[in-house]
């Protein structure tokens, strides 16, 4: 029990060593690219040197979110690639250790990882996420936060055949114009709520300076107006109507479903986002895939070594993100259901590791 214990740590010091040196170097290629693509951007906008170097603190962050399945299937074809190299895979094996017990330590690590690449995903980088984005947009892009701020054209809906419109509303003062509310019953007009200001104070929604207009049966209509008029019928927040600075994606899980709950409620889009959402979940269970794919080839010594075990990896990398980001992007459209976009490439290549494990030699 001692020597298995004595294995484990030792197969897993391999593989986490391999996991830092992958993911130091990929962070700093993938900052030095997007140093050069950004440096007239910096020039040209005077950015802070503090500055350029917080936003690449931030940008960290986004790499590791979004490649951190490709370090690990990297970190794995290298460890296990050098281990066959020097036939110590060959010696683990004459033991009567086969390759799944071999596999099994790296295997339930990758998974354990994948657990933490959610949680990082759900719950650390969201934060992160707003205060990059807005750094890059408001302090190396220079744009202005008015164009975040301020809402145009809203139109929600309260519930089937009853809705409103805002002209335009300011997220920051808490107020908006040209405020229109429509319900109609029976499949015609009952009532119009117009005014000129809608305010969001004491924690609920005020309309001031408007009119009602409500029609009876005979189309007859009814006239009146009011300095001030308290809206219980709108329950969105004025957070709900600002524009965001990222994308869907980059909410947390509990924002995102949120999002998708209103606008199933007011009849807004949600198909992108409820692909997202299915995302959040399918996409970190690609570290344990591409592991499960990654230990059969790695351990057979005639065919390892570091420099194809980087091209190989780079090859399931490039196959493996083109699919998942095709069906994305059919999942978008509605060409495919959002189960097959979400899920049918980790399903494909979950089928491809087991039977590679399989049919390797054991």
């Amino acid at each position: 029990m001692i020597l298995v214990k004595r294995l484990d740590r030792y197969l897993l010091r391999h593989f986490f060593l391999a996991l830092l040196l992958v993911g130091i170097s990929c962070e700093i290629v993938f900052i030095l690219i997007n140093a050069v693509e950004k440096l007239s951007r910096f020039i040209d906008n005077q950015v802070p040197f503090a500055t350029i170097v917080q936003y690449y603190v931030f940008y960290s962050g986004w790499v590791i979110r979004n490649f951190f399945p490709m370090f690990i299937l990297l970190a794995t074809l290298f460890s296990i690639a050098i281990l066959a190299r020097r036939n110590e895979i060959l010696a683990m094996k004459s033991t009567g250790r086969s390759l799944y017990r071999i596999a099994a330590p790296i295997l339930i690590v990758s998974l354990a990882l994948s657990a933490g690449h959610f949680y990082y995903n759900e719950y650390i980088y969201p934060p992160i996420a707003e205060q990059y984005h807005e750094l890059k947009v408001f302090e190396v892009e220079k744009k202005s936060k008015r164009t975040f701020t301020v809402a145009t054209n809203i139109r929600r809906q309260i519930q089937p055949g009853h809705f409103y419109t805002i002209g335009t509303f300011d997220t920051e003062r808490l107020q908006g114009r040209d405020l229109r509310i429509y319900r109609s019953q029976n499949n015609r007009l009952a009532e119009v709520i117009t005014a000129d200001q809608i305010v969001w104070e004491n924690h609920r929604w005020v309309a001031y300076k408007g009119a009602v207009r409500t029609f009876d049966d005979t189309a007859s209509e009814i006239y009146s107006t009011f300095e001030s008029r308290q809206l219980d019928q709108i329950e969105e927040k004025p957070a709900d109507f600002a524009r965001r600075i990222g994308k869907p994606e980059d909410m947390g899980l509990e924002e995102l479903k949120n999002y998708i709950r209103v606008m199933e409620r007011t009849g807004g889009p949600h198909i992108r986002e409820s692909v997202d959402l299915g995302i959040k979940y399918a996409f970190p269970l690609s570290s344990f895939i591409v592991t499960l794919i990654c230990i059969p080839f790695a351990s057979n010594a005639k065919r390892s070594g570091v420099a194809v075990s980087f091209a190989m990896g780079a090859l399931i990398a490039l196959v493996y993100f083109v699919l998942f980001r095709i069906l994305q992007s059919a999942g978008y459209s509605e060409k495919i259901p959002w189960v097959v976009s979400v899920w049918g490439v980790n399903a494909v290549f979950l089928v491809i590791g087991l039977l590679a494990m399989l049919k390797a030699r054991k």
